[in-house]
């Protein structure tokens, strides 16, 4: 026997994430950026004086080796950098590139305006015909399950 409520809901989730992957992928290229990007570029750009990346890999609920990747990635371009005399001097001399908090460059600063302007425009798009009372309830009931989940073993 089917179970429909699994399916619709387990449906709507991947649906859901795809198409945020898709057009993550579709806007962050005309910045010249990959949409696995966007969040590490986002919690930077909100972030009071950077992240360590193992910071960022919670946030985004993503493994540090992902993260890792993608700074790495960034840093190349130019977008961030990792402060490594802030890492020196809280290990006693001994800093690491991959524990240096990361942050965002004056180009990278410029990128992620330009990517918050896309992030807005999207946003408002998809909630056009959503009341903000109606979004409120559904983060809640999606918090509600994501709680839930987290309990199970």
């Amino acid at each position: 026997m089917a179970n429909d409520r699994f399916e619709n809901f387990v449906g709507l989730v991947y649906a859901l994430n795809k198409e945020v992957g898709r057009i993550k992928t579709q806007k962050m290229e005309s910045l010249g950026l990959r949409g696995t990007d966007t969040m590490v570029l986002y919690y930077l750009a909100h972030s009071d004086g950077g992240l360590h990346e193992a910071d960022i890999a919670r946030l985004m609920r993503q493994d540090r080796a992902a993260v890792t990747r993608i700074v790495s990635r960034l840093e190349k371009s130019g977008l961030v950098e990792r402060d490594l005399a802030d890492d020196a001097t809280a290990s006693g001399g001994r800093g690491s590139r991959y524990r240096a908090p990361v942050r965002l460059t004056a180009r990278g600063r410029e990128a992620a305006l330009e990517m918050d302007q896309i992030i807005d425009d999207v946003v408002d798009r998809a909630s056009a015909d959503i009341t903000p009372e109606e979004r409120s309830r559904c983060y809640g009931w999606l918090r509600q399950v994501l709680e839930s989940l987290e309990k199970i073993e």
